[in-house]
Protein backbone atom coordinates (compact mmCIF):
# COMPACT_ATOMS: atom_id res chain seq x y z
CA UNK A 1 0.00 0.00 0.00
CA UNK A 2 0.62 3.47 -0.65
CA UNK A 3 1.80 5.96 1.91
CA UNK A 4 4.00 6.68 5.21
CA UNK A 5 0.91 4.70 7.48
CA UNK A 6 0.61 2.13 4.90
CA UNK A 7 4.25 1.20 4.59
CA UNK A 8 4.53 1.35 8.60
CA UNK A 9 7.06 3.07 8.44
CA UNK A 10 7.53 7.06 9.53
CA UNK A 11 10.41 8.49 7.17
CA UNK A 12 12.60 11.27 7.59
CA UNK A 13 11.00 13.26 5.21
CA UNK A 14 7.98 13.73 7.49
CA UNK A 15 9.54 14.65 10.83
CA UNK A 16 12.91 15.33 10.13
CA UNK A 17 14.73 12.81 12.45
CA UNK A 18 17.35 10.34 11.68
CA UNK A 19 17.59 6.52 12.75
CA UNK A 20 18.57 6.29 16.18
CA UNK A 21 19.28 3.74 18.40
CA UNK A 22 17.01 4.38 22.26
CA UNK A 23 19.06 4.26 25.35
CA UNK A 24 17.26 2.17 28.35
CA UNK A 25 15.26 4.28 29.39
CA UNK A 26 13.61 5.17 26.17
CA UNK A 27 14.11 8.82 26.14
CA UNK A 28 17.70 9.06 25.87
CA UNK A 29 19.59 8.53 22.75
CA UNK A 30 23.36 8.57 22.06
CA UNK A 31 24.86 11.08 20.02
CA UNK A 32 28.74 10.45 19.32
CA UNK A 33 29.97 9.55 22.68
CA UNK A 34 27.83 11.44 24.69
CA UNK A 35 23.77 10.73 25.70
CA UNK A 36 21.28 13.13 25.12
CA UNK A 37 17.81 13.63 25.74
CA UNK A 38 15.02 12.96 23.04
CA UNK A 39 13.40 15.06 21.32
CA UNK A 40 9.32 15.35 21.00
CA UNK A 41 9.29 14.69 17.48
CA UNK A 42 12.09 11.61 17.91
CA UNK A 43 9.14 10.77 20.61
CA UNK A 44 6.78 11.24 18.15
CA UNK A 45 8.18 9.02 15.56
CA UNK A 46 8.40 6.38 17.94
CA UNK A 47 5.27 5.87 19.44
CA UNK A 48 3.93 6.57 15.80
CA UNK A 49 5.97 3.52 14.99
CA UNK A 50 4.78 1.93 17.78
CA UNK A 51 1.42 2.21 16.54
CA UNK A 52 2.13 1.00 13.23
CA UNK A 53 3.29 -2.26 15.19
CA UNK A 54 0.19 -2.81 17.02
CA UNK A 55 -1.76 -2.46 14.11
CA UNK A 56 -0.50 -4.62 12.01
CA UNK A 57 -1.17 -7.09 15.05
CA UNK A 58 -4.41 -6.49 14.78
CA UNK A 59 -4.92 -6.86 11.23
CA UNK A 60 -3.17 -10.05 11.62
CA UNK A 61 -5.25 -11.84 14.15
CA UNK A 62 -8.83 -9.94 12.81
CA UNK A 63 -10.12 -13.77 11.50
CA UNK A 64 -8.26 -16.03 13.72
CA UNK A 65 -8.75 -13.93 17.28
CA UNK A 66 -11.30 -10.60 17.37
CA UNK A 67 -10.50 -9.91 20.61
CA UNK A 68 -6.86 -10.06 20.42
CA UNK A 69 -7.19 -7.79 17.21
CA UNK A 70 -9.37 -5.40 19.33
CA UNK A 71 -6.48 -5.17 22.46
CA UNK A 72 -4.14 -4.29 19.76
CA UNK A 73 -5.85 -1.64 18.19
CA UNK A 74 -6.63 -0.13 21.26
CA UNK A 75 -2.85 -0.23 21.97
CA UNK A 76 -2.61 1.65 18.43
CA UNK A 77 -5.12 4.09 19.49
CA UNK A 78 -3.63 4.87 22.40
CA UNK A 79 0.28 4.75 20.77
CA UNK A 80 -1.16 7.43 18.00
CA UNK A 81 -2.71 9.74 20.34
CA UNK A 82 0.81 9.92 22.19
CA UNK A 83 2.00 10.96 19.20
CA UNK A 84 -0.11 13.89 18.33
CA UNK A 85 0.21 14.77 21.74
CA UNK A 86 3.90 15.72 21.05
CA UNK A 87 3.67 16.64 17.78
CA UNK A 88 0.09 18.06 17.34
CA UNK A 89 0.78 18.46 13.28
CA UNK A 90 1.70 14.60 12.55
CA UNK A 91 -0.85 14.22 10.31
CA UNK A 92 0.10 10.43 9.76
CA UNK A 93 -0.73 9.72 13.54
CA UNK A 94 -4.18 11.11 12.96
CA UNK A 95 -4.38 9.03 10.26
CA UNK A 96 -3.86 6.36 12.32
CA UNK A 97 -6.17 7.10 14.92
CA UNK A 98 -8.87 7.02 12.24
CA UNK A 99 -8.22 3.65 11.06
CA UNK A 100 -7.70 2.31 14.80
CA UNK A 101 -11.42 4.26 15.46
CA UNK A 102 -12.45 2.58 12.33
CA UNK A 103 -11.98 -0.85 13.36
CA UNK A 104 -13.33 -0.06 16.79
CA UNK A 105 -16.46 0.27 15.32
CA UNK A 106 -16.49 4.09 15.85
CA UNK A 107 -16.98 5.48 12.57
CA UNK A 108 -18.51 9.10 13.29
CA UNK A 109 -14.78 9.59 15.50
CA UNK A 110 -12.76 8.04 12.64
CA UNK A 111 -14.35 10.46 9.90
CA UNK A 112 -13.15 13.48 12.38
CA UNK A 113 -9.80 11.98 12.69
CA UNK A 114 -9.77 11.52 8.98
CA UNK A 115 -11.10 15.16 8.71
CA UNK A 116 -7.88 16.35 10.63
CA UNK A 117 -4.95 14.75 9.01
CA UNK A 118 -6.50 16.12 5.71
CA UNK A 119 -7.04 19.26 6.89
CA UNK A 120 -2.95 19.06 7.92
CA UNK A 121 -2.40 17.38 4.82
CA UNK A 122 -5.04 18.03 1.98
CA UNK A 123 -4.97 15.59 -0.97
CA UNK A 124 -3.48 12.79 1.67
CA UNK A 125 -4.35 9.63 -0.44
CA UNK A 126 -4.06 6.77 2.71
CA UNK A 127 -6.83 9.18 4.47
CA UNK A 128 -9.21 9.60 1.85
CA UNK A 129 -8.94 6.07 0.79
CA UNK A 130 -10.02 4.99 4.60
CA UNK A 131 -12.45 7.76 4.93
CA UNK A 132 -14.05 6.38 2.07
CA UNK A 133 -14.05 2.86 3.78
CA UNK A 134 -15.39 4.83 6.64
CA UNK A 135 -18.53 6.28 4.77
CA UNK A 136 -19.42 2.92 3.40
CA UNK A 137 -19.12 1.27 6.78
CA UNK A 138 -22.29 4.34 7.31
CA UNK A 139 -24.12 3.43 4.45
CA UNK A 140 -23.04 7.24 2.96
CA UNK A 141 -22.32 6.01 -0.53
CA UNK A 142 -22.30 9.49 -1.94
CA UNK A 143 -19.39 10.39 0.09
CA UNK A 144 -17.98 7.05 -0.56
CA UNK A 145 -18.16 7.72 -4.56
CA UNK A 146 -16.67 11.31 -4.28
CA UNK A 147 -13.91 9.70 -2.38
CA UNK A 148 -13.43 7.21 -4.97
CA UNK A 149 -13.12 9.85 -7.61
CA UNK A 150 -10.92 12.19 -6.19
CA UNK A 151 -8.25 9.09 -6.10
CA UNK A 152 -8.98 8.29 -9.47
CA UNK A 153 -7.68 11.38 -10.31
CA UNK A 154 -4.43 11.66 -7.72
CA UNK A 155 -4.08 8.09 -6.92
CA UNK A 156 -4.86 5.06 -9.03
CA UNK A 157 -3.42 2.76 -6.29
CA UNK A 158 -5.87 3.68 -3.62
CA UNK A 159 -8.60 4.57 -6.17
CA UNK A 160 -8.98 0.43 -6.66
CA UNK A 161 -8.38 -0.45 -2.78
CA UNK A 162 -11.15 1.54 -2.28
CA UNK A 163 -13.35 -0.16 -5.11
CA UNK A 164 -11.94 -3.35 -3.64
CA UNK A 165 -13.75 -2.26 -0.51
CA UNK A 166 -16.70 -1.40 -2.10
CA UNK A 167 -17.22 -5.02 -4.05
CA UNK A 168 -17.30 -5.85 -0.37
CA UNK A 169 -19.74 -3.49 1.43
CA UNK A 170 -22.00 -4.57 -1.58
CA UNK A 171 -21.46 -8.51 -1.10
CA UNK A 172 -22.23 -8.03 2.71
CA UNK A 173 -25.42 -5.12 2.28
CA UNK A 174 -26.80 -8.10 -0.25
CA UNK A 175 -26.35 -10.57 2.53
CA UNK A 176 -27.59 -7.80 5.32
CA UNK A 177 -28.99 -4.52 4.12
CA UNK A 178 -28.89 -2.74 7.28
CA UNK A 179 -31.58 -0.26 5.83
CA UNK A 180 -29.93 -0.02 2.41
CA UNK A 181 -32.66 0.01 -0.08
CA UNK A 182 -32.00 -2.66 -2.66
CA UNK A 183 -32.61 -0.31 -5.44
CA UNK A 184 -29.97 1.93 -4.00
CA UNK A 185 -27.57 -1.16 -4.06
CA UNK A 186 -28.38 -1.96 -7.80
CA UNK A 187 -27.65 1.41 -8.95
CA UNK A 188 -24.30 1.26 -6.88
CA UNK A 189 -23.42 -1.59 -8.40
CA UNK A 190 -24.31 -0.38 -11.70
CA UNK A 191 -21.89 2.93 -10.73
CA UNK A 192 -19.54 0.33 -9.89
CA UNK A 193 -19.31 -1.29 -13.08
CA UNK A 194 -18.99 1.50 -14.85
CA UNK A 195 -16.10 3.20 -13.26
CA UNK A 196 -14.36 -0.41 -13.69
CA UNK A 197 -14.58 -0.18 -17.31
CA UNK A 198 -13.59 3.19 -17.02
CA UNK A 199 -10.54 2.33 -15.31
CA UNK A 200 -9.60 -0.35 -17.12
CA UNK A 201 -9.99 1.47 -20.84
CA UNK A 202 -7.06 3.95 -19.04
CA UNK A 203 -5.11 1.77 -18.14
CA UNK A 204 -4.92 -0.09 -21.49
CA UNK A 205 -4.54 3.64 -22.93
CA UNK A 206 -1.66 4.45 -20.67
CA UNK A 207 -3.75 6.92 -19.31
CA UNK A 208 -2.91 6.70 -15.70
CA UNK A 209 -2.39 9.71 -13.53
CA UNK A 210 1.27 10.13 -12.42
CA UNK A 211 1.42 10.55 -8.97
CA UNK A 212 4.17 11.64 -6.37
CA UNK A 213 4.32 8.86 -3.71
CA UNK A 214 4.45 9.85 0.23
CA UNK A 215 7.48 9.12 1.25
Amino acid sequence: MNGIWKTGVLLAAAVAISPLNLGASGRSVRSGSAMREMTPEEMARDAYNSGIGHKDKGLRAEKSDPKKAKVEYEKALKDFKHATELVPNMFQAYNGMGFAYRKSGDYEKALEMYGTALQMAPGFPDAIEYRGEAFLALNRVDDAKQAYMELFASDRKQADILMKAMGDWVTQRKAEPAGVDPAALTAFEGWMKERGALAGQTVSMGLTPVHTAWQ
